[in-house]
């Protein structure tokens, strides 16, 4: 008789440690898929940073060129070059 009550508890024991098991299985699966949604979303976040980076990179590169200089004079500084003909808008204000 002593023999079944024992076996009873260690059955009641090994079901809630299965249990257990089950549930910070299930648990730690949700934080993974998480975790790799995070991931995925960081490694847009850095190829679209790269991406902006290059593009500095390039007009970085491209500021010292005379057509730069020439837009940069044209645009910002109101400049024309030699023998150019302006013509102003009256009506504009």
């Amino acid at each position: 008789m002593r023999l079944k009550k024992t076996s009873f508890w260690v059955k009641l024991l090994l079901l809630i440690v299965i249990v257990y098991a089950v549930v910070t299985l299930v648990n730690l699966q949700d934080r993974v898929t998480a975790a790799q949604a995070e991931v995925a979303e960081l490694e847009q976040q850095v190829l679209y940073a790269e991406q902006e980076n290059a593009l500095a990179a390039q007009e970085l590169e491209d500021l010292g060129s005379e057509q730069s200089i020439r837009k940069i004079a044209r645009t910002r500084l109101g400049m024309v070059e030699a023998g150019e003909i302006v013509f102003y808008d009256a009506d504009a204000q």
